[in-house]
């Protein structure tokens, strides 16, 4: 999964996290915050806490569909 990172970074700073924070908090390693962050993949277990976490209205808004070669089947 690959998300629009700018979204992520506003999220961050609207909330006064950081990437270890923000990672403490889903229950992943640090690096793979820092991969959304850079738009890098990230692995299927991060992706389904990265959902989890936002829950589905949020994070499909900040998965980046065409990146990842997928039609958002939300249809936003």
């Amino acid at each position: 999964m690959k998300i629009k990172k700018e979204l992520l970074q506003a999220f961050l700073d609207k909330y006064k996290i950081t990437a270890a924070i923000l990672a403490r908090e889903m229950l992943v390693d640090e690096k793979e915050i820092k991969k959304l962050l850079c738009g890098e993949a990230v692995n299927e277990a991060t992706a389904r806490r990265f959902i989890y976490y936002f829950g589905v209205d949020e994070a499909v808004k900040m998965i980046d569909w065409a990146a990842i070669g997928k039609i958002n089947p939300f249809g936003g």
